[in-house]
């Protein structure tokens, strides 16, 4: 096909229109780009490559229409090809993509040309090129859309937290209405009464406490240091693989096959019988691959660079692990630690055989009716006397049985929120 003739032998006209240029004919494409080019403050057919474009047609737009010279009127076209010019946007190596555009105006006309030239840009009837500039450092089409891809990934996530909290949310509200008639610090405070009837849930709500606290002192830092040993000090051996095994398996291990562990290993093996200090250990067993997942997992973020530059000062392992790596994993081994104090506090199954009682006589007054429990004793937990006033006892109130729910959620809320301030504390002190 001869220039400024399509298949049909029929001539062509280009129609440039655009940044001031009001539906020009032409009958050659190079005589199209001409004419672009005296726009752009070019001469004729010359381009000059340190040509200035002219700064009046920044964020402009051109369009070469190319259509049969017997229309009387610029048709739709039908396919149009883009490029794009982008100051300090393409440099060198720039194709005109919307990703590597042309960097001024005498580079796209010149690599316009050379493509009509070498027969690689040949426009058909009713077809367009158009060659728009935007203005330096801004978002092209890609960028547009990933953007946008981005934006509905956030919404998306955002609705699918709305959904998780929506039901949170719901189960409390129904929780603290139907415990409203009772819920008060007298019922906080004051033991049960009347074989459980009545009364509060001071004496559960100390045994639980008895319980959680006691397996975190047994089970945080026999966690830690496992997490220590494991990332910082065993080597990739056939031992090392068999304890991470372990670990894994006993995190999926049922709470009621603890409980028998904790009858054999503690009640009876260790001697300790069924009390406190029995049903915490077997707590503090339950818990530990969180605590020990969590502590690896903290200290493997810690950079490595940190310690290199310890010991490059002549500190040891330890002093390293102790001054350095602990302190920036603090806030890490506080979430294993929060997972911890959630599961103990509300697990029945490991206590029930192991140290919780169904009922346990507490003095009205004096220091006994506050502290009513030694770690040889067996306790009253929340969690067990919650299953007993709505199984086993008759007569109890559902607002009773409700209220003490709340104490319960309360309770791992309280330490959890605690948990949680001290870690986003720990948090802001970091280095890195």
């Amino acid at each position: 096909m001869n220039e400024g003739h399509d298949r049909g032998g029929r001539q062509l006209d280009y129609v440039v229109s655009g940044s001031g240029i009001l539906d020009e004919r032409f009958g050659t494409f190079a005589a199209a780009l001409s004419r672009i080019g005296e726009r752009h403050g070019l001469r004729g057919d010359e381009v000059d490559d340190g040509a200035a474009p002219d700064a009046s047609c920044t964020g402009a737009q051109i369009r070469i229409n190319c259509m049969p010279r017997d229309a009387r009127a610029t048709p739709d076209a039908r396919r149009e090809r883009r490029y794009h010019i982008e100051p300090l946007g393409g440099g060198l190596g720039g194709d005109g993509s919307a990703l590597q555009p042309w960097e001024d105006w005498p580079t796209a006309l010149a690599e316009l040309r050379r493509r009509h030239v070498t027969g690689e840009l040949t426009l058909m009837p009713i077809e367009s090129l158009v060659l728009s500039q935007r203005p330096a450092f801004t978002a092209n089409a890609y960028e547009h859309r990933k953007r946008w891809i981005e934006s509905l990934t956030r919404a998306c996530l955002a609705g699918i937290t709305v959904l998780l909290v929506l039901p949170v949310l719901g189960i409390l509200t129904h929780l603290g209405v139907q415990a409203w008639p009772v819920l008060s610090p007298t019922f906080v405070l004051q033991n049960p009464q009347d074989f459980m009837t009545a009364g509060g849930v001071w004496a559960p709500l100390v045994g639980t406490f008895f319980l959680v606290t006691i397996s975190l002192l047994v089970a945080a830092p026999l966690g830690v240091l496992a997490g220590v040993y494991l990332n910082e000090y065993a080597r990739d051996t056939w031992w090392t693989r068999l304890v991470n095994l372990a670990v894994v398996n006993l995190a999926g291990v049922p709470s009621i096959v603890h409980a028998l562990f904790g009858v054999g290993a503690f009640v009876l093996f260790a001697g300790m019988g069924r009390s406190v200090l029995a049903a915490s250990c077997t707590l503090a067993v339950m818990t530990l691959p969180v605590i020990i997942t969590a502590t690896r997992e903290a200290l493997a973020a810690v950079p490595m660079a940190f310690r290199e530059a310890c010991w490059n000062l002549g500190a040891s392992r330890w002093q390293t692990i102790r001054t350095i790596v602990l302190p920036n994993a603090i806030s890490g081994i506080l979430t294993g630690v929060i997972l911890q104090v959630s599961r103990a506090a509300g697990e029945t199954a490991p206590i029930l055989f192991t140290g919780a009682v169904f009922f346990v006589p507490i003095p009205e007054e004096g220091f006994a009716a506050y502290f009513p429990y030694g770690i040889h004793d067996r306790c009253m937990a929340l969690s067990m006397h919650l299953f007993t006033l709505s199984t086993q006892v008759h007569g109890v109130s559902d607002a009773m049985q409700y209220a003490t729910a709340v104490v319960l959620i309360g309770l791992v809320l309280a330490v959890n929120a605690a948990s949680i301030a001290v870690r986003v504390y720990l948090r802001t002190r970091k280095k890195w």
